[in-house]
């Protein structure tokens, strides 16, 4: 088991049948390929990476504790925070699921 599968280990990533963490110690995403309502869910949106980051941090983290690697977490957080934000408001237009600005 590769030391990206341990940190893994019973963390769920969404749609995770899109993530790949190999034994050679690499993650393998498969995004998705235009709206959801025209394409139907074909890949991991960009959420799920930042997610992922997040968990290495934090696995890291854990182990060797610093200010450092706390503010990436709450800047990876926060990008997080502004893809919701960015989805809610798209929302409000009726642009969210379409491929339009």
């Amino acid at each position: 088991m590769s030391e990206l599968q341990e940190i893994f280990a019973g963390v769920k990533l969404n749609q995770n049948e899109y993530v790949e963490v190999t034994d050679d110690n690499k993650i393998c995403f498969q995004l998705q390929e235009g709206p959801i309502t025209e394409h139907g869910v074909n890949g991991c949106q960009i959420d799920t990476m930042i997610y992922a980051c997040k968990v290495i941090v934090q696995k890291f983290n854990d182990r060797f504790p610093c200010r450092e690697n706390s503010l990436v977490i709450t800047k990876l957080d926060e990008a997080m925070l502004w893809l919701m934000a960015r989805t809610e408001e798209r929302i409000q237009r009726n642009a969210e699921g379409k491929n339009q600005a």
